[in-house]
């Protein structure tokens, strides 16, 4: 289905911005001067998700034509172009003035509307309440790998009405309200946190699982000396290196994994550290160490076995990490050894790729639409749900839509699936 609207104004904003909020000053926006009523002539300009691009009325061409060319120097075309990913920033956000659902705002509530991102504002202040939809450049600019072009998605064709398409919501929260008959739009970086009353505005931190020893002090000091039985009582220095799943990525001007691991170290351990987060969902904190010869030689003849009885086990299952901004994540398992610390079994680590959370978030060309499904299960009892049963939902989930499916064929891959519980 379709909805119909009324689009009142087309602005271009030179130098880009993802927002309809611009970035700054150096970024003008200039309207363009189009007929409102052939613009929006006959069934209307009407939001369509089915229509992957955006089609306007031949009329608009000329008008946007002319501005385009003040902005950047050159005409409007639909033609292919090769251009780097800078550039491509760089070329101007087209912004859509939609008449609001309420028409008239109620200046008595003195109502700002400057501080709402998505209003018209002060772009036009007879109408400040109207919706101002950004379509930036990687929005309307249909990557091609296989050519390395730039093609333009925006068309000036139709002879009756428009088309808003599904390339001009990209980066929105879209709310089709059929039993009221309107649609809703807001600026979103379609990122969904299990705890709703966290706040985007404070910033959301990084969150990081328990640390497992992937090397331990003994394994990388020098023990030569050790071997020869020399001084069983000298301590030799070595670096401990801990690993520590993303289980949160963090959002806005939360603080970073980084941040987030040296905060903690300080508190805790107090040690020097140095901290790497690589992007995979993995963050590794190398801590300087020391080991005598005799501690060393016990671990040695003691094996360093797993832990039996209660404590057996009490790492804790094997789970992902959050997708991170590679769009990748890493599960690690971790077991408990006789030395009471939980050490990480190298050769049972994996990463795969996904879609979701931080993945995209620099770049929306990566990740242009999220699907919100709300889904029932008959049977399930909530107090066992938990990060294992998500996990084997997602891959149960995954192989039911893809049933028959081709590898190079999927819709999507279990990474790709954010349970929100």
């Amino acid at each position: 289905g379709w909805f119909t609207c009324f689009v009142k104004n087309i602005y271009i904003r030179e130098k880009g911005g993802q927002s309809a909020k611009a970035d700054g000053r150096h970024q003008v926006t200039q309207k363009v001067i189009v007929d409102l009523y052939q613009m929006n002539s006959g069934k209307g300009v009407i939001i369509d998700s089915g229509t992957t691009d955006t089609y306007l009325h031949k009329s608009v061409a000329e008008p946007f034509d002319e501005v385009w060319r003040k902005v950047t120097g050159v005409a409007y075309s639909n033609v292919p172009l090769r251009m780097s990913k800078k550039d491509l920033l760089l070329l101007p956000t087209v912004l859509v003035q939609l008449t609001a659902y309420e028409d008239s705002p109620d200046i008595a509530t003195g109502r700002n509307f400057d501080s709402v991102i998505g209003l018209a504002a002060d772009l036009d202040p007879t109408s400040p309440q109207d919706v101002l939809l950004a379509i930036p450049a990687t929005h309307y600019m249909e990557y091609s790998p296989s050519k390395g072009t730039y093609t333009p998605r925006i068309y000036f064709t139709e002879t009756q009405g428009g088309v808003i398409g599904s390339n001009a919501m990209q980066g929105h929260n879209v709310l089709f309200d059929w039993e009221n008959k309107r649609v809703g739009f807001a600026e979103s970086s379609c990122e969904y946190q299990n705890d709703a009353s966290q706040s985007v505005d404070n910033g959301v931190d990084c969150q990081l699982g328990a640390p497992s020893l992937t090397v331990s002090c003994s394994d990388s000091a020098d023990l030569s000396d050790c071997r020869n039985n020399r001084n069983a009582n000298k301590a030799m220095k070595g670096v401990e290196v801990w690993t520590r799943i993303v289980t949160s990525p963090g959002l806005y001007q939360g603080l970073t994994c980084e941040q987030v691991s040296a905060s903690e170290n300080e508190d805790s351990y107090g040690g020097k550290m140095d901290v790497q987060c690589d992007g995979r969902g993995i963050c590794r904190e190398f801590r300087d160490c020391a080991i005598t010869c005799a501690n060393a030689i016990a671990l040695g003849s003691a094996g360093n076995e797993p832990a039996s009885g209660n404590n057996a086990g009490s790492c804790g299952g094997g789970t992902w990490s959050a997708c991170d901004y590679t769009c990748s994540q890493t599960r690690i398992n971790s077991v408990l050894m006789n030395d009471g610390k939980c050490h990480e079994e190298k050769a049972l680590e994996f990463t795969r790729p996904c879609h979701v959370q931080a993945c995209g978030r620099a770049d929306p060309c990566r990740v242009p639409f999220v699907v919100h499904a709300i889904l029932k299960m008959r049977g399930v009892v909530a107090s066992r749900w938990n990060k294992q049963a998500e996990e084997l939902f997602s891959d149960a989930f995954a192989a039911a839509v893809n049933w028959k499916r081709k590898s190079s064929e999927l819709l999507f891959e279990p990474g790709d699936v954010n349970v929100l519980s």
